[in-house]
C-alpha cells in the first residue's frame, strides 16, 4: 500500500507530466525531420487477399460494478480512433505511425476517459484504452512478417491480454510510438463487431509467420485500479461519494413514429435508457408523424434543428426534378450524424430506425454494441430489385428511376443488416427476407373508424397514379372492366395518364360510396389506408408488398401479376353485382 501511495502522490505526478512534456517536444522534433507519412483509403487494395489478422475482446469478464464505466469509455475511444485508420493503404518500404494517423487525442477529437496503465495500476484517464488497437496491429505486423521499426511492451501483463503472448505494443502521445513497414503495399482494415475489435491487413502478397514466432504465455500480474484497490489516500484516488454509478443501458434512435413501435419499445424499455427524437411535442411544432409517446422524457434527447432543416428542405424539393428518395437519404444523414454524437459511452445496445442504420453504422457509434432495426421499409437493394421489376413491366414510366441509391449506400445498408442482432417489423416481407432474425409485429388496426354499413358500386386506388403503387394496373383494369375508379393521391405519371378512363378523386371521406378497394402496389411500407378500409368492413385486394397476409375482406395476389389481380377483382365483383359480372 505505502509502495502504491508513493508512486501516485502529487508531486510524483508533477515529475510525471514535465518528463512527458519535455519527451513530447523531443519526438516533435524528430518527426520534423523523418518526416513520417501519413497514408489515405485509395481503395486500390480494397479487393486483395487477407495477409494476417489479430481479434481481441472488448469487453473484460472480470470488470467489476465500479471500473466497467472505464471499459465502456475505452470502446468510446475505440470507435474514434478505428476510424481514422481503417482503410488506410501503406505504400511499399514506407513506415506506418500509430499516433501520425490516429493523432493527438488530448486535442478536442471526442475521446473519454477510459483505462491506462501507469506504473502498476489502471486509471481513469482521457483517450485511455488505445493501447489494445496498438496490440491488435503489432501483433498482425508480427504474423504478417513485417519489419517492426518501433515497439515499446508493457511495463505490466494484463491477464487476457495480447501482452501475455509477448504480442502487445503500449502508445503513449507522441514520444511513445509504434511503427512498422511491409515490402509490399499493404491495406489496414478496422472495426468493432459487438465483441470483438478486428484488425486485418490485405496485400497482393501471402504473408509467412515470422519463423520464432512465439505462443509462450507471460505470467499476467496483478494489477490495481483507482475503483477497487482500496488505497483510499492516493492521490488519484476518486472520491466515490460524487461519482455516478454506471450501468449498461439501451439507446433507441428514433425517426418516424410507427404506432407498432411504440408499443414495442414501451414493452422493452426500461426507466435507464435513453431516447435519441427527431423532435418533442411543442406548441409550434403539431405534427404527430415525428413525435413519439415515450415514458421517460427525462432520458429524451430531441434533434430538433436537424429534423426542421430535412423537413423544410424536403418541402422545398419535392417539386423539383431532381431524386427524391436519394435527396431525403442525404438529409437523414444529416440526422443520423446528429444522433451518433448523443448515444451514452454506457450503451450496449442500440434500436435504431433503419432510415438512419446505414449513417450510423458508417460512423462507427454501433461498433462494440448489439443492435436492432425498425424496418419502415425494404433494404434498398430489395427496393432497387421491385423498382426494375416494376420498370421491367412499365418501361414507358417516367417515375420508375426515382428511387434510387448510390451502390455505397447500399453496401453500407447490407452490412449494417447483416451485423444485425434482429429486424423488427410488422411488415410480413420483410419479415420474410429477414426470418431467421424477425421479431414480428402485429399491424394495429386503426380504432377511430367508423364501420361502413353500407357499401357503393365505386372502385378506390387508395394512392397516386404512379408506376410503383400499381397505377398502370389499374388504369388497364378499368379500361377492360369499364370500372368507375376513385384515386386518392394527386400526384400523376403525366398529365394524361388518366385519359379514357373514368376517374374521380376523392372527398373528405375516402370511403364514401366505395365497394371494393384495388391496390396492385409493387411498393408499400406503411398500408395504413388498408387497415382502414378493412376496419371500415370494406373488401380490399392489393398484393404481398402491403406487408398484410390473407384474412376477411382482404385477398393478397402476387405482385405484377395482372392475371390474377383480374380474377381477384372479377371475383370480388361477382359477389357484390352478379348480375354485371
Amino acid at each position: 500500500m505505502q509502495t502504491l501511495l508513493n508512486k501516485h502522490n502529487l508531486v510524483a505526478e508533477t515529475k510525471f507530466h514535465l518528463k512527458s512534456f519535455i519527451l513530447i517536444v523531443k519526438r516533435q522534433l524528430q518527426n520534423s525531420v523523418s518526416r513520417i507519412s501519413q497514408f489515405s483509403n485509395k481503395g486500390q487494395l480494397k479487393g486483395q487477399q487477407v495477409i494476417s489478422f489479430s481479434e481481441s475482446g472488448l469487453w473484460n469478464k472480470d470488470d467489476n460494478a465500479q471500473n466497467w464505466i472505464l471499459t465502456a469509455g475505452k470502446i468510446e475511444n475505440l470507435r474514434i480512433a478505428v476510424k481514422r485508420l481503417n482503410g488506410i493503404e501503406v505504400p511499399a518500404n514506407q513506415t506506418f505511425s500509430f499516433w501520425k494517423h490516429v493523432g493527438n487525442p488530448n486535442l478536442g477529437k471526442g475521446y473519454v476517459v477510459g483505462r491506462e496503465i501507469r506504473e502498476g495500476c489502471i486509471i481513469p484517464t482521457v483517450a485511455g484504452g488505445l493501447c489494445q488497437l496498438s496490440n491488435a496491429l503489432y501483433d498482425a505486423a508480427l504474423k504478417a512478417n513485417f519489419e517492426i521499426i518501433e515497439r515499446h511492451k508493457h511495463t505490466k501483463v494484463i491477464k487476457g491480454s495480447l501482452a501475455e503472448k509477448d504480442r502487445d505494443a503500449t502508445v503513449k502521445w507522441n514520444y511513445v510510438d509504434l511503427r512498422f513497414k511491409s515490402t509490399h503495399a499493404f491495406r489496414i482494415e478496422a472495426e468493432l463487431s459487438f465483441d470483438k475489435l478486428i484488425v486485418k491487413f490485405k496485400s497482393a502478397e501471402k504473408a509467412t509467420l515470422p519463423v520464432n514466432a512465439s505462443n509462450t504465455l507471460l505470467q499476467s500480474s496483478k494489477l490495481n485500479d483507482c475503483y477497487s484497490c482500496g488505497n483510499f489516500a492516493c492521490f488519484k484516488h476518486p472520491d466515490r461519494t460524487n461519482a455516478k454509478q454506471e450501468k449498461a443501458i439501451a439507446t433507441f434512435i428514433l425517426d418516424e413514429r410507427w404506432i407498432e413501435y411504440e408499443d414495442y419499445i414501451k414493452s422493452v424499455a426500461t426507466d435507464k435508457d435513453f431516447f435519441i427524437v427527431p423532435m418533442t411535442k411543442t406548441s409550434f411544432l403539431k405534427t404527430n408523424r415525428f413525435n413519439w409517446n415515450l415514458d421517460n422524457p427525462e432520458n429524451i434527447k430531441a434533434l430538433t434543428l436537424a429534423s426542421l432543416q430535412r423537413a423544410v428542405r424536403l418541402r422545398l424539393l419535392s417539386k423539383s426534378k431532381s431524386n427524391i428518395f436519394s435527396l431525403m437519404l442525404g438529409f437523414d444523414k444529416n440526422v443520423a450524424d446528429a444522433a451518433a454524437q448523443y448515444i451514452p459511452i454506457e450503451s450496449t445496445h442500440v434500436v435504431v430506425s433503419q432510415n438512419l442504420l446505414p449513417f450510423i453504422w458508417a460512423s462507427g457509434a454501433l461498433g462494440g454494441r448489439t443492435f436492432d432495426v425498425l424496418m419502415n421499409r425494404l433494404p434498398i437493394e430489395k427496393l432497387h430489385q421491385r423498382l426494375d421489376l416494376a420498370h421491367a413491366n412499365h418501361p414507358e414510366s417516367k417515375t420508375l428511376n426515382d428511387f434510387r441509391a448510390p451502390e455505397s449506400l447500399v453496401d453500407l445498408e447490407n452490412t449494417a443488416l447483416t451485423k444485425s442482432r434482429s429486424i423488427i417489423t410488422p411488415h410480413h416481407e420483410i419479415a420474410d427476407i429477414f426470418n431467421n432474425k424477425s421479431i414480428r409485429l402485429n399491424w394495429q388496426l386503426p380504432a377511430e373508424v367508423t364501420k361502413t354499413e353500407t357499401h357503393g358500386n365505386k372502385i378506390l386506388f387508395p394512392a397516386s397514379a404512379l408506376g410503383r403503387k400499381g397505377a398502370y394496373e389499374i388504369k388497364k383494369l378499368a379500361k377492360e372492366l369499364n370500372l368507375s375508379i376513385v384515386v386518392l393521391g394527386k400526384a400523376e405519371e403525366d398529365l394524361n395518364f388518366w385519359k379514357d378512363v373514368n376517374i374521380e378523386m376523392t372527398g373528405a371521406n375516402p370511403f364514401e360510396e366505395i365497394g371494393l378497394v384495388v391496390y396492385p402496389t409493387y411498393v408499400e411500407h406503411q398500408p395504413r389506408i388498408l387497415l382502414k378500409a378493412v376496419a371500415a368492413g370494406l373488401s380490399v385486394i392489393t398484393t404481398t408488398a402491403c406487408g398484410l397476409v390473407p384474412g376477411n375482406n382482404l385477398t393478397i395476389v402476387p405482385i405484377g401479376d395482372y392475371k390474377t389481380l383480374k380474377e381477384a377483382v372479377l371475383h370480388q365483383l361477382a359477389i357484390r353485382s352478379p348480375s354485371k359480372v
